[in-house]
C-alpha cells in the first residue's frame, strides 16, 4: 500500500500554510503549555523528528522517551507512540490515559503502511495511525480536533449497526469507500471542464449517500452544489463541488476507521 493510500491520514480543512485550521485554534484555546505532549519510540531519530515536527505545530514542550516504562504512570494530553504491525503496547498506553480528558489523543507510529497494522492499532485504542518517517501535514491532520470530522453521525451509525448488524453496516460503509475514488475522478473532470450538468449529477448522488448515513450538513452542501450547478455561477458550483468531495472523503475515512474497530 502506498503511503498516500486511502486509509491514512489526510487534511481536509487547511489554513494558508497548508495545516488544519483547527490545530492552531486548539493550541490557542488550550495553550501549548497546558497540553501534555509525549513521544515514545525506541528509535532516537524518530523521536527527534517527531519532536521537531511538533515544535513546528506549536507544541514546544514535548517530552521524548525510549520506552513506555519511562513514561509517567498516568497519561494525558497528546501521546505519540512507536509500535509494530501488531500494535504492541498501544492497548496498555490507552489504559493509562484519562478518558475524561477532552484533550487526550493517542497516535500510533508504524514503520510501514499496511491495512493489518492500521486495523490492529485502531482496535488497540489508537485515535490515528501514521507511517514513519512522519510528515508535517499528516501529523497536523492527525492533531486536528475531532469536531472537524463532524459529518459522521454516531447516532445514525448506531442505528445502522442495530438494523443491519456489524457485517451489514460494514458492507454499506465499504460501498461508500469503494465509490469515493470514482466520484473524485468524475468531480475533478467536471471541475476541470466546467461541466456543470455532470457536477450536478455527482452532487445529487452524494446527497443520497449523505442522507443514508445521517450526514445532514453534508447533504445540504450537496443541495447547494446542485443548485449552483443548475443556476450558476460556475465558479460557485466548482468551489462547492471541491468542498463536498473533501467532506465526503473525510466521512469515508471515518467510516473506514469505525469498521476497523469491529
Amino acid at each position: 500500500m502506498s503511503r498516500s493510500a486511502g486509509p491514512w491520514i489526510r487534511a481536509a480543512h487547511t489554513d494558508s500554510a497548508g495545516l488544519p485550521r483547527g490545530n492552531r485554534r486548539m493550541n490557542a484555546e488550550a495553550g501549548t503549555e497546558a497540553m501534555d505532549c509525549l513521544v515514545i519510540d525506541a528509535d532516537a531519530v524518530s523521536r527527534r523528528l517527531a519532536g521537531l515536527l511538533l515544535k513546528r505545530l506549536g507544541y514546544t514542550s514535548a517530552v521524548s522517551v525510549g520506552t513506555a516504562e519511562e513514561a509517567p504512570g498516568s497519561l494525558g494530553g497528546l501521546v505519540l507512540a512507536g509500535t509494530d504491525d501488531r500494535a504492541e503496547g498501544i492497548a496498555a498506553l490507552r489504559s493509562r490515559m484519562d478518558p475524561a480528558s477532552g484533550q487526550s489523543r493517542l497516535i500510533a507510529m508504524v514503520a510501514a503502511a499496511s491495512e493489518e497494522a492500521r486495523r490492529a492499532c485502531l482496535r488497540a485504542g489508537a485515535d490515528a495511525v501514521l507511517v514513519k518517517p512522519l510528515a508535517l501535514q499528516e501529523l497536523a491532520a492527525a492533531l486536528a480536533p475531532a469536531a472537524e470530522a463532524g459529518d459522521f453521525n454516531a447516532e445514525a451509525w448506531g442505528e445502522l449497526l442495530e438494523m443491519f448488524g456489524a457485517d451489514g453496516a460494514a458492507q454499506l460503509a465499504g460501498a461508500v469507500i469503494d465509490d469515493l475514488p470514482v466520484q473524485q475522478q468524475r468531480m475533478a473532470a467536471a471541475i476541470r471542464d466546467q461541466d456543470l450538468p455532470s457536477l450536478k449529477r455527482i452532487a445529487h448522488a452524494l446527497r443520497g449517500v449523505s442522507l443514508q448515513l445521517g450526514a445532514g450538513a453534508l447533504a445540504e452542501l450537496c443541495t447547494q452544489a446542485e443548485a449552483a450547478a443548475a443556476a450558476g455561477p460556475a465558479s460557485t458550483a466548482t468551489e462547492l463541488g471541491a468542498r463536498l468531495i473533501a467532506r465526503h472523503e473525510a466521512l469515508a475515512e471515518r467510516l473506514r476507521n469505525e469498521t476497523a474497530r469491529r
